[in-house]
């Protein structure tokens, strides 16, 4: 879990996003919410499963971010998580980008 100081914030996340570690990564989330940054992407590429947890908090994050004018993209979503953020239509309202659609 990174971030960096461009004018966008990158957070990568591993594994799993269930809802121990989206307990864990409230206080981040929180904290991110708060940015003056104009973007926030959310580096998926490592995550294998996402549980409603998961996808909760990101929706969570999403709608803080939304209220304050500011965006939020996930990066390389595949798999399982892919396929369940399609299923709840996720994608239709958070941007599901590839490496090559990050500049």
């Amino acid at each position: 879990m990174q971030a960096t100081t461009s004018p966008v914030i990158n957070l990568s996340l591993q594994d799993e996003f269930d809802a121990h570690i989206a307990r864990q990564m409230e206080p981040e989330f929180e904290s991110l919410s708060q940015t003056e940054k104009d973007e926030l992407v959310i580096d998926m590429t490592q995550v294998q499963f996402i549980d409603s947890c998961g996808i909760g908090a990101i929706v969570f994050l999403y709608k803080r971010l939304k209220s304050r004018g500011k965006k939020l993209r996930l990066l390389n979503v595949n798999g399982q998580p892919r396929q369940l953020m399609q299923m709840l239509r996720i994608d239709k309202v958070i941007p599901l980008i590839t490496s090559a659609e990050l500049q």
